[in-house]
């Protein structure tokens, strides 16, 4: 076991994101760990080195090296595995003695483990023995906290980040399904037909035929945004008060009665409260609907723009992380897929400055659990936030011309035991591609 000397982001089994030197196996302790969570398998001796198992029948080979910090001047939560100059060989090997070939990364960090699956097919035609694999902190800390966390970015390179106890859960999906689907081709029938039939609800009633308001939605689209519906915006996001306190929050949420107001993720919502409070008190119905469906088949967004036809949801987006999580991507694609309309989809974005419960002895953990008559007093203490201090408001546009820089994430597992449906996210790197108006608050 080797240690680094720079210290960079790490995550404990808790959850927790802390500083500290990276840890490196040996490739004999790679091999042990392999070796203890993976079923059935053995090493394979030649060159090179690799491990080999069979799962329900099916065989698979593992390639794995240590998840490290990618290295000065990159940020500390960058990582990667270096690919070694042996890849297509071990490929060829796997391949001949009928094996699926998995090119992994271990992270270890005193007893916490997570895997990572580099998906095969993007690394082989890299130039070897000057490529890396790359997976961010934020990553790892997903697949520790929800167990299993996949993404594809704009690149479409595709990583898997797993704990040991759901090997099973990612041994099912490689082997059944083999690959992340290309979802953006053809959205469903329901999902098309649940955008229509919210359009048709809530458009307002006209004269004009449906191919000249087309034209003029077209035409004026823009302009409106940003001339009638982005004003709202930039009034709301200036009189919110900048620093939001969690038990502050869940009171005034709960003395209103508000249908979330028990909600863990409870910036989220309370921007939701305090969103929906606004429209109503400022008479503003006509220019911006607050609508949700969360039926199966339903649009599952916050927002509809009757003026331009178009959809829109709220986010509350912590600063450190490395890209804003968006919705559905089957809803997503339904809407930037649709013929004969507009088809924007914009997201209005509250950037905050977040301070974790665990600095404050978990006070707002504690409210929130004694308010609904928990046993467990500390339930979802590793998620829970104590305070947010508002930084910056985005309003983006999601649109053909930018869809192509939409990454894709799986995070969590169902109670079914599959990984939960894929959703949106924009990269940080991307952010500027979708930008209309940026908002400063701090």
């Amino acid at each position: 076991m080797k240690r680094g000397n720079v210290l960079v982001e790490q995550i404990q089994n808790d959850g927790i994101i802390t500083e500290d030197y990276d840890v490196s196996l040996s490739p004999s302790e790679i091999g042990t760990v392999l070796c203890r969570y993976f079923p059935n398998l053995k090493k394979v001796d030649g060159t090179p080195v690799f491990y080999a198992g069979k799962y329900h029948n099916q065989k698979y080979a593992i390639r794995c090296k240590n998840i490290t910090y990618l290295g000065i001047p990159h940020p500390i939560y960058k990582k990667r595995i270096q690919i070694a100059d042996d890849l297509m060989t071990f490929y060829d090997a796997a391949v001949k003695m009928g094996a699926k070939p998995l090119l992994l990364g271990v992270y270890t960090y005193g007893e916490h483990t997570v895997f990572v699956d580099f998906k095969m097919d993007t690394y082989l035609g890299k130039k070897a023995h000057n490529s890396s694999a790359h997976v961010y902190a934020e990553d790892l800390w997903a697949a520790t906290v929800d167990g299993y966390f996949q993404k594809v970015d704009c690149f479409g390179n595709t990583i898997t980040a797993f704990r040991p106890d759901v090997i099973p859960v990612f041994l099912d999906e490689l082997f059944e399904s083999g690959t992340v689907e290309d979802v953006t081709a053809d959205v469903p029938e329901v999902a098309q037909g649940a955008v229509n039939q919210l359009i048709q609800s809530v458009a307002p009633q006209s004269t004009q035929s449906r191919a000249s308001q087309y034209i003029q939605s077209v035409a004026s689209q823009d302009d409106l945004f940003r001339t009638q519906i982005a004003p709202v915006f930039r009034d709301f996001f200036q009189g919110l008060p900048k620093v939001w306190h969690g038990i502050t929050c869940y009171e005034e949420m709960i003395a209103a009665g508000y249908k979330n107001k028990f909600q863990p993720e409870w910036v989220g919502f309370y921007l939701e409260f305090c969103f929906e409070k606004y429209l109503k008190e400022n008479h503003l119905e006509d220019k911006i609907v607050y609508y949700q469906d969360k039926k199966d088949g339903g649009i599952d967004l916050d927002l509809y723009f009757p003026q331009i036809a178009c959809f829109g949801d709220l986010k509350a987006h912590s600063e450190d992380s490395k890209g804003i999580q968006g919705n559905d991507w089957e809803t997503v694609f339904s809407i930037l897929n649709r013929e004969g309309e507009a088809a924007h989809l914009y997201y209005i974005v509250c950037e905050h400055e977040t301070k974790k419960d665990s600095e404050y002895e978990y006070e707002v953990t504690r409210f929130w659990n004694t308010k609904q008559q928990k046993a467990d007093l500390l339930s979802y203490h590793k998620r829970m936030k104590n305070n947010v201090t508002l930084k910056k408001a985005y309003l983006l546009d999601i649109n053909p011309a930018n869809k192509e820089y939409l990454s894709m994430f799986k995070q969590g597992i169902n109670s079914n035991g599959k990984p939960r449906p894929p959703k949106i996210m924009i990269d940080h790197d991307n952010l500027g591609r979708f930008v209309v108006e940026e908002i400063r608050l701090a």
